[in-house]
């Protein structure tokens, strides 16, 4: 029988006009696992509508269509009957023949293969846990993994070892902090496995999130507090935060350096390795004023000596930096007041930040009056104004709703009067 099916895929191999017809029939066969469905050639050749006619016994014009049933049953009637169109497309091509569903399920257990090897070789009790919900769950990672999987099984595995071993570190490491680079070195050797763009650095950014029990972060803002959560360093540098007037703690009391420059009014932009090192942050009144616009905080210090509470500058959406130096004084109890541009982006930041610290920051001079008097002529943007509905629920919705309704932009720099009459006036 094998013999025989060898002379049938000769046929076949030998006759070039059958070439596109047998490649359908494996399309389709893989497809359902059986003889099933139409094949369809509609640009087919005068080549391969005279192989149908002399296969089939009857004429065929273009489109060549004809049902892959139909095939199997008119091998059974020539001189190869008794063989199936499976075992001829199999010694046709030389592959084997696997449905879809098949190589699914053969994939996954590949896949399935790799975690538990990962398993053996895991260190922590986190790791064990977040490899066990990858293979029970499907989620967490595993729709990467299981691709790298089908495109270079070893390269997944490695992957997901180093992704595991730089988490076995930090658990081994409690309370160090490590920048990202310097971590991929010592758990893996190689500093760049876990780069942003590598399986690995994926595939550690979700075990990161299993263990803070939040979602895989979808924008770099939010990789980066991730990692910093974590004690893991990425933008340690260029993520900053400028302010003046906070008292900035260290655990012996407050920093030297940083006590000078608020001594004397001085701007101070500090980096998330700045802040890094700092125990504490409060403000000497109890208060402390945020605006997202650069020239706006400049404009403002101006007149930074006549200040009674400090003024922080967020430059845009909040840095890590901009949210640990928050954070720091959330913790102190310190009252938190936030300015922005009245726009999608610049409400959603506000309402965003009124829901990381509830009861202790409250919008400034984001007020429904405040829009009045800052509206420009610029129109905004379809995604402008859909990022407005953001602010539903909060304190900002009735600001939102009367910016969608003139769909104008209201500029924080039209307010620097109020603000700064705000930051100099007793409260």
């Amino acid at each position: 029988m094998r013999e025989q099916v060898q002379k049938c895929a000769e046929f076949f191999r030998a006759r070039p006009g059958y070439h596109r017809i047998m490649t359908a029939l494996l399309q389709k066969y893989r497809r359902s696992g059986r003889p099933a469905g139409n094949v369809c050639l509609p640009d087919a050749s005068e080549e391969e509508l005279e192989a149908a006619r002399s296969f089939f016994g009857r004429s065929f014009s273009p489109p060549l269509r004809f049902q892959t049933v139909q095939f199997e049953a008119e091998l059974q009637k020539g001189p190869f009957r008794g063989i199936s169109l499976k075992d001829v497309l199999e010694a046709y091509f030389g592959v084997e023949i696997k449905t879809k569903k098949e190589c699914r399920m053969a994939l996954e257990s590949r896949v399935s293969e790799v975690i538990r090897q990962a398993e053996k070789d895991a260190r922590s009790e986190i790791c064990v846990q977040w490899l066990q919900a990858l293979e029970e769950q499907k989620s967490g990672g595993y729709s990467r993994l299981r691709r790298e999987v089908e495109k270079a099984p070893e390269d997944a595995q490695r992957s997901l070892h180093q992704a595991c071993r730089s988490m076995d570190w930090l658990v081994q490491q409690p309370g160090t902090l490590r920048r990202l680079a310097v971590l991929s070195a010592e758990a893996t050797s190689d500093p760049h496995a876990l780069d942003e763009g590598s399986l690995a650095g994926k595939l550690l950014l979700h075990l990161l999130a299993f263990r803070s029990g939040t979602d895989f972060p979808k924008k770099a803002e939010q990789r980066d507090q991730l990692y910093f959560e974590n004690g893991i360093l990425c933008d340690s540098i260029s993520s900053v935060v400028t302010q003046t007037g906070l008292v900035l703690g260290l655990e012996t009391g407050e920093h030297p350096a940083y006590c000078l420059l608020r001594q004397r009014h001085e701007l101070c932009t500090l980096s998330l390795v700045n802040l890094s090192v700092l125990s504490s942050a409060h403000s000497p009144s109890g208060r402390a004023y945020i605006v997202e616009n650069e020239m706006v905080f400049a404009q403002l210090c101006d007149r930074a000596e006549q200040f009674h509470s400090p003024l922080i500058c967020t430059s845009g959406q909040p840095s890590v930096a901009a949210l640990r130096l928050l954070d720091l004084l959330a913790t102190s109890g310190t009252e938190l007041f936030y300015s922005g541009d009245f726009d999608g982006k610049g409400l959603t930041i506000a309402a965003q930040l009124c829901a990381r610290y509830p009861g202790l920051l409250k919008p400034w001079h984001l007020e429904p009056e405040d829009y009045e008097r800052c509206r420009s002529d610029v129109s905004l943007s379809d995604v402008s104004l859909s990022l407005l509905q953001n602010c539903a629920g909060t304190p900002l919705e009735e600001t939102a709703q009367i910016v969608r309704q003139h769909g104008l932009a209201g500029y924080q720099e039209l307010l620097i009067p109020q603000l700064e009459s705000d930051l100099i006036e007793a409260p």
